[in-house]
């Protein structure tokens, strides 16, 4: 195995100091044009690229922000770490991202990591596991901002998805398409103590009761978020015999799952039942799925979350933003009931 090229080899073989080596990776130093350019260029022929985290130990001076989320393969996470490179390299900082995925230890060593690093700040989807990574990041002093969710021990800056309006503007839709007999898949046992999933639950409850419905009138299925878990959530709902004619699935793909299981069940979402998700993702707009969503703001919110944490840097104050921002409704075919089935029991 090669060794990797060090400084003092640059320096060496360029005719320089390490000092000068060294400086010639950084903006507005001293050295000289030319020779910065024979030191850059010898760098380049070796493969030398310097240590930012190194450099940013001995500088205290970071120009990168740690973005921690739940789950990367989720379409919204992912959508959310995409958007918010793009904001932050438009504004001189890099994005660190990191995968939680509800484990508690793994969120623990990931800021512990972070902290180490030198990031300038971090940006944070709790797992709700545990405190101790706000703990950790309170006592580093970092500036941190909570995306997307609000665990309830937390108060400070944050921004997120109105969730329980999410759920009330859900159950207002269902209901006035015509349904009484309605059904919230919610995530996994485990997960649904998930600050928001309860919220999402919330508000639905909030909105059947608005329009005069009873909580008898709803029953909570624990699936999953995931396709494969709203296909097994509907096969539990056809075999415990509970009469249905509206669907509320707790993100698109748990929906998608869903829609899967009963198009091979004999029925048909639209028809025979109406199903909404939330999420919005984009394949849930063709034709052939034609999924009713509610459209959560995740590019307005990693926006706002990035320049506020940039914001708070660049200036040295502490984040003061604290936003909730209001879900859309987008209807499509899979909630137009023009008439119920009698297997929906009405």
């Amino acid at each position: 195995m090669h060794r990797k090229p060090t400084i003092r080899d640059i320096a060496r073989e360029a005719g320089v100091s390490d000092t000068a080596v060294s400086l010639s990776f950084q903006q507005n130093s001293r050295v000289s044009a030319a020779t910065r350019e024979r030191i850059l260029s010898v760098a380049r022929r070796l493969n030398y690229f310097p240590n930012r985290s190194a450099r940013n130990l001995r500088s205290g001076d970071s120009r990168a922000i740690g973005f921690v989320v739940i789950e990367i393969t989720n379409p919204f996470y992912s959508r959310m770490i995409r958007s918010a490179e793009r904001i932050a390299l438009g504004l001189g900082y890099d994005i660190l991202f990191a995968e939680s995925y509800w484990d508690p230890q793994k969120e623990i060593r990931i800021v512990s990591n972070m902290i180490e690093s030198r990031v300038a700040g971090i940006l944070m989807c709790f797992s709700e596991n545990t405190r101790e990574s706000l703990s950790l990041i309170e006592q580093s002093r970092l500036p941190l901002i909570a995306v997307d969710t609000c665990p309830r021990f937390y108060k400070g800056p944050y921004v997120a998805n109105a969730l329980a309006s999410a759920g009330r503007m859900a159950a207002e839709h269902l209901y006035q398409a015509g349904c009484r007999h309605l059904v919230f898949f919610n995530a996994s046992v485990a997960m649904s103590r998930f600050s928001s999933f309860q919220l999402l639950l919330k508000g639905f409850r909030e909105g059947l009761r608005s329009k005069g419905m009873r909580p008898s009138d709803l029953a909570v299925l624990n699936a999953d978020w995931t396709i494969e878990g709203g296909i097994a959530g509907f096969d539990g709902l056809l075999s415990s015999g509970r009469p249905f004619d509206g669907i509320f699935c707790v993100n698109d793909l748990c929906a998608f799952g869903v829609m899967d299981a009963a198009e091979r069940a004999g029925y048909k979402a639209g028809k025979d039942f109406a199903i909404m998700g939330i999420d919005n993702l984009e394949i849930g707009g063709i034709s052939r799925i034609s999924l009713t969503s509610i459209d959560q703001p995740y590019d307005h919110i990693i926006e706002l979350a990035v320049q506020s944490m940039i914001e708070s840097i660049e200036n040295n104050q502490p984040c003061t933003v604290r936003r909730r921002l209001k879900p859309t409704l987008i209807m499509r075919e899979s909630t137009n009931l023009q008439r119920l089935s009698t297997r929906t029991g009405e």
